[in-house]
């Protein structure tokens, strides 16, 4: 995972792990269990007792209709509700924030909505070639 040792990252995965209960969807429940059972993952959970409130915080005020998920390569995103797996988080040319965007069968591209990703709004993105 990219972003295993930041401990904002570590924060949101603990604040997860205590709350899978109330995940409703079964894949997004398989994938961050998925995720949780990384050796990497579950050592530093485990380290870790509590999370951050102020980090609990600013995600529920932030996430009122958005959906937090992460990313194959390891960010964490904040998104729209209607997020679905397969959905392609891409960096437009020309603007300010990340957008959310779905294939469709005719090929071309819906707009499901604008996303926060953790560890690329501040320009970090176009930096580096591996994102």
């Amino acid at each position: 995972l990219v972003r295993v040792g930041d401990d904002r990252f570590l924060d949101a995965v603990v604040l997860l792990w205590n709350n899978i209960k109330h995940i409703k969807r079964n894949y997004i429940k398989l994938g961050l269990q998925q995720l949780l059972n990384n050796e990497v993952v579950k050592g530093k959970v485990k380290s870790k007792t509590t999370t951050s409130s102020r980090l609990g915080s600013e995600i529920i005020g932030k996430s009122l209709g958005r959906l937090l998920f992460i990313t194959r390569k390891g960010h964490l995103v904040l998104g729209p509700e209607y997020v679905k797996q397969g959905d392609f988080v891409t960096l437009i040319k020309g603007t300010w924030v990340p957008f959310i965007l779905r294939r469709q069968s005719d090929g071309q591209y819906q707009l499901i909505g604008e996303a926060y990703v953790d560890g690329i709004m501040d320009g970090e993105a176009m930096e580096n070639s591996q994102w």
